[in-house]
């Protein structure tokens, strides 16, 4: 941390441990839809009054406690904050087939730095911690609250057919939890999914209201694009399509088709009214379990309309179109395995998608970074995966990413530096009678990629940064 307050590094750690001792006491930290959680529980048992499929119902619970810091070079600021919050929900008994579900989920700033405050050698706000509570309005005590859930699904084939109704996460390459802070992302809409016995997938829907991760409060679909820092636009001057941005909601829909027994074949196509159609192409041979898997996805993206807004400098799809091929190749070896990556974006132009609404679904994405924003990007990254008898999963990733000119507004809509990225991820999820708890610590650097001199606030929280995360999470 920057010199100044190092001074509080006592404080903050001896917090820290507080939050953690009372949070393991209590048996308590927040989760939701990650990767340690424990599945959650769904009733098959049918209920033959709504007295009885009400009061059988099921109560569900996830809690996290989460530790960010980032250390930014020289005398640019340096970060901490720590946020503690869950979800608490109930989903009735299955009545016909059918079932009610509904989440609050909430979050408390347990010892946080100023988040509110400005670099003042830059001018910039704070970019990860703000993620802990609502980007939207960030203040000096972050107590957050919000609904979460609340759904009517169906369900009928044992879980093949199903159909969903209402405030749900969604799960797909564009639109995803993208669960990395307190709170996944969700949606609101009508959402369904159906597996025929031969292994034909269907899913699709229709949106239109978003809850984007790091906020608390529901959006239209036009509504929740800008609510992230939006960039600048073609002519280099700051995007100004927050709040300017016309959608009737969006329409998406997926078939998946098993080719043989170890190839599928999957389609995508994201249509945002008015503004952007994304369609996807994917091949992909294996699984986890097969000896070696590889995959290639092809992604067309082209503008609808006018792109968002009749005025150029008001709308958000602002050129018309893009392209991008992302491939994989992989290796199981036991318990361990690796994975080779590499994704070509082309400088036709900017790969767009509302940064609110998911992560990237390129295979060479790595956490707390992007490649949403740029053309012609060449970005290859290697992973090391190890999984132990014990309950750990620890993964090492490296990856390289040549960027066009942060001067280039044309394809580079954040002014992003070309950079490396080099990280380490250990999870380990507790058995027996800690069944639900779950531990998971992320630390990561990333150096520019050339020797090219770059502003300070192309620098600041880019590249030249150091960030660190610690994460209980239980789950009942």
């Amino acid at each position: 941390m920057s010199t100044g307050r190092r001074s509080t590094h006592h404080t903050f750690v001896s917090r820290s441990w507080l939050g953690l001792s009372l949070y393991l006491l209590a048996g308590t930290s927040s989760a939701q839809q990650s990767e340690l959680d424990i599945p959650r529980s769904d009733s098959l048992r049918k209920g033959s009054s709504l007295n009885e499929v009400m009061r059988n119902g099921t109560l569900e619970g996830r809690f996290r406690m989460y530790l960010m810091g980032t250390v930014n070079q020289g005398d640019l600021s340096d970060y901490h904050a720590q946020a503690f919050g869950g979800s608490l929900g109930f989903s009735s008994q299955r009545w016909k087939d059918f079932q009610f579900r509904m989440a609050g989920a909430f979050t408390f700033d347990l010892w946080s730095i100023d988040l509110t405050k400005l670099d003042p050698l830059t001018g910039l706000p704070n970019r990860y911690e703000v993620g802990l509570f609502d980007v939207a309005n960030i203040t000096t005590d972050n107590q957050v609250a919000f609904l979460q859930v609340f759904q009517l699904n169906y369900h009928r084939n044992g879980g093949r057919t199903r159909f969903i109704f209402g405030k749900q996460d969604i799960n797909t390459p564009f639109i995803n939890p993208q669960d990395g802070r307190m709170h996944p992302g969700m949606a609101e809409g009508i959402w369904g999914l159906h597996t025929t016995n031969h292994g034909l997938q269907l899913e699709g829907g229709y949106l239109y209201r978003m809850l984007p991760r790091s906020t608390a409060k529901w959006y239209t679909v036009g509504e929740s694009i800008g609510i992230y820092p939006a960039g600048i636009n073609l002519t280099g001057k700051p995007s100004l399509y927050k709040g300017q941005v016309g959608s009737a909601g969006i329409l998406a829909g997926k078939v998946s088709i098993p080719v043989t027994s170890k190839w599928r074949l999957t389609a995508w196509d994201l249509f945002v009214e008015n503004v952007f159609n994304t369609a996807m192409l994917q091949l992909e041979r294996g699984d986890r379990e097969d000896r070696w898997m590889w995959g290639v996805m092809a992604i067309r993206q082209d503008r609808v309309n006018n792109g968002g807004n009749a005025v150029d400098s008001l709308t958000y799809y602002d050129h018309d179109g893009s392209f991008v091929l992302s491939t994989r190749f992989r290796m199981n070896h036991g318990r361990f395995r690796w994975q080779a990556n590499y994704t070509r974006m082309t400088d036709q132009g900017r790969y767009l998608m509302p940064r609110e609404w998911g992560r990237d679904p390129f295979y060479t994405f790595l956490p707390r970074e992007r490649n949403e924003g740029f053309g012609d990007v060449h970005a290859t990254t290697l992973n090391l995966i190890l999984q132990t008898a014990t309950g750990w999963r620890v993964q090492g990733d490296a990856g390289l990413y040549w960027l066009p000119s942060p001067n280039d507004p044309r394809l580079n809509k954040y002014a992003f530096p070309a950079y490396q990225q080099f990280d380490i991820n250990a999870q380990y999820r507790f058995k027996g009678g800690w069944q639900g708890l779950a531990v998971q610590f992320i630390y990561l650097i990333k150096v520019p990629l050339s020797n090219e001199p770059y502003t300070l606030r192309q620098v600041f929280n880019k590249v030249d940064m150091q960030h660190v995360n610690l994460i209980v999470n239980y789950a009942f």
